[in-house]
């Protein structure tokens, strides 16, 4: 409650900052409001390797917002060469569980074709405009546009870049807070900690109704306090290859992605979708060397516009990841698991249909294979989500 009072009393401040343009007194800064409110409403079944029991399959029903919706507010200068965005997260779960967060925070400098940017935000690497149109169970199942199951989405973070663009080409580059945070400490009485900030580097090509933005990103972080001749750094990267591609009714969207350790950074902030499945993180060997873990995905979606106001939408995403220290024999520091690989599959299909300009039913299934257990061989599992979601956006 506190959250929101504070909330519209800062939108009746801006409101009120910016009345005189409204007015016509004098030219002034613009200012513009706009929200997004996605409601789910479905059935979500885990298989029973997945539940609590693990003898039964068990599948629910959930009402909910998806934590994808928000509050936005963008202000522009009267040049137009300075600007900024505040995005608010807005979110209601099981038991009346609503919260408000930050998505995004920042504002850019524009001169001619460059544009410097700065604060709470995504960039072009794992840019959305290739996210495939898998919208349903964000809150419920923390799914949502194939994150981590062949999508790969660099996340919303501080950062601050250069971007330039002329025609058809475009660069950018950006520094950003590392994911320390989401690394476990590597030992007791040890520090982790990021010596040199995370770079993401982007390049941008579009021709037609051709787009595509290959993509590196590489992060280092180091342990302080590390004995015994154990390692005390480990570096994390990714390279992303997405393409789109338009053409009348018909999109096509696909990427395939490399990387290592790459959910230490470029996850999203979505690992939770993963739950106890392997990730691309570094494993430490019980005599503290540091194996890193490879990962290899990508997706295909297809979209076509049936009507003009209905179309279809279906995909499928892989990922693959490798670690030489799982299968390693415990003599020898490793973790004595059956497996040295992983692979985790998803398919979905959507039928979106936009009834105004404003308001579109988004019917979705999407099934989730959760592959092998690396451990010990077992089938770890399959999940589906199906229903629909109402998307009201102003």
């Amino acid at each position: 409650m506190k959250k929101t009072l504070v909330i519209l009393v800062a939108l009746a401040a801006l409101v009120a900052f910016t009345a005189p343009t409204w007015a016509g007194e004098e030219p002034g800064p613009s200012f513009t409001v706009g929200g997004r409110m996605l409601t789910d409403i479905g059935y979500h079944r885990n298989s029973k390797e997945l539940t609590n029991n693990k003898k039964e399959d068990v599948t629910s029903a959930f009402v909910n917002l998806g934590n994808t919706s928000y509050l936005r507010a963008t202000f522009t200068s009267v040049d137009k060469s300075t600007g900024g965005m505040v995005e608010l997260s807005l979110k209601s779960m099981i038991n009346n569980q609503e919260s408000v967060g930050l998505r995004f925070a920042y504002g850019w400098w524009k001169v001619g074709n460059c544009k410097l940017y700065a604060g709470q935000t995504d960039n072009w690497l794992g840019n959305t405009a290739f996210a495939p149109k898998q919208y349903l169970g964000q809150t419920e199942a923390n799914k949502n546009t194939l994150t981590n199951w062949g999508y790969i989405y660099g996340g919303r973070n501080p950062q601050a870049g250069f971007q330039w663009e002329s025609g058809m080409f475009g660069l950018q580059l950006a520094v950003v807070q590392p994911g320390a945070e989401k690394v476990p400490t590597v030992a007791s009485g040890q520090d982790l900690y990021a010596n040199v900030p995370r770079f993401d580097l982007a390049a941008k090509f579009t021709a037609g109704g051709f787009l595509t933005q290959p993509a590196f990103g590489w992060s280092q972080l180091k342990s302080e306090g590390v004995t015994g001749g154990g390692d005390d750094t480990f570096t994390s990267w990714i390279v992303i290859l997405p393409v789109k591609f338009a053409m009348g009714p018909f999109t096509a969207k696909a990427e395939v992605h490399y990387g290592q350790n790459n959910d230490a950074e470029w996850s999203g902030g979505r690992l939770a979708a993963l739950g106890s499945l392997p990730q691309s993180m570094p494993y430490i060997k019980t005599n503290g060397k540091i194996e890193d873990t490879k990962q290899t995905g990508g997706f295909i979606s297809l979209e076509y516009k049936i009507l003009p106001v209905w179309e279809i939408a279906a995909g499928f995403g892989i990922d693959k990841l490798n670690n030489d220290a799982w299968k390693q024999a415990t003599s020898k520091g490793g973790a004595g698991w059956k497996n040295d690989d992983y692979t985790r599959t998803a398919y979905f299909v959507a039928l979106p249909y936009q009834v105004t300009k404003n308001f579109k039913i988004h019917p979705e299934f999407a099934y989730y294979n959760y592959g092998d257990n690396v451990k010990d061989g077992k089938d770890f599992g399959t999940e589906w989500v199906g229903g629909l979601q109402f998307q009201f956006v102003f």
